[in-house]
């Protein structure tokens, strides 16, 4: 089912930002809401490490990576997103690979990033599609690489009712089906250690931290 004030946020930037801002007063911001998963990244890899943004859109979190200094990508499989992120980071003067690609399927090597972070784009998949991302997270990452992942978490008390009537107005039953899941559970059936998890935005937000093991190797694309 379509949301229609989904399609009018993706059809117009101003009314997607307004929404987005909103959404992120409880976590300090737009700004602080798209650094959440490069700052737990970048305090694992070394200045310079290769890292994918997957689902990289408008490219907001993958400049966060690359303001923290690390060699960044971002993969989407939108061009007008790939087009909006080349020239922020033009304006910003920060030099990031953009690629147009499947999450599911990266057109990358296997075992060529150091971190792969996915912000707020999980929910977006269906059960069979999310586990193929996260596979193709793993096969992506060195071994002993890491995976940062920030999205939706099942709102509990005050944050429920608004949680519900935002999932109601904005998403699609994906959103719903990831809320009635267990994202740790499903990233360690992908081959990954989690490492860290928090809850925030009174509970309506969860970040994960995972690695893969150091003994894993790289698996080719299926």
């Amino acid at each position: 089912m379509t949301r229609p004030l989904r399609t009018l946020a993706y059809r117009h930037r101003w009314f997607y930002e307004a929404v987005t801002a909103t959404g992120a007063v409880s976590v300090g911001g737009p700004a602080r809401l798209r650094q959440l998963a490069a700052t737990w990244l970048a305090e694992q890899l070394p200045a310079g490490a290769p890292v994918l943004d997957l689902c990289c859109g408008g490219g907001e979190a993958a400049l966060a990576l690359a303001q923290l200094g690390l060699s960044v990508c971002g993969l989407d499989v939108a061009p007008r997103a790939l087009d909006q992120a080349r020239e922020r980071s033009r304006r910003l003067g920060l030099e990031v690979t953009w690629i147009e690609g499947l999450a599911e399927d990266p057109p990358l090597p296997s075992g060529s990033q150091a971190g792969v972070q996915i912000s707020l784009a999980l929910h977006e998949f269906s059960a069979g599609e999310r586990a193929a991302v996260l596979c193709a997270c793993h096969r992506l990452l060195q071994p002993g690489g890491w995976l940062a992942i920030v999205d939706l978490h099942p709102a509990q008390g005050p944050m429920a009712l608004p949680q519900q009537l935002f999932c109601a107005l904005f998403e699609t039953e994906t959103a719903v089906d990831f809320l009635a899941g267990d994202l740790a559970a499903g990233v360690t059936a992908a081959g990954f250690v989690v490492a860290r998890r928090e809850q925030l935005a009174g509970g309506a937000l969860q970040r994960l931290l995972a690695q893969k093991p150091a003994g894993a190797a790289p698996q080719p694309p299926e």
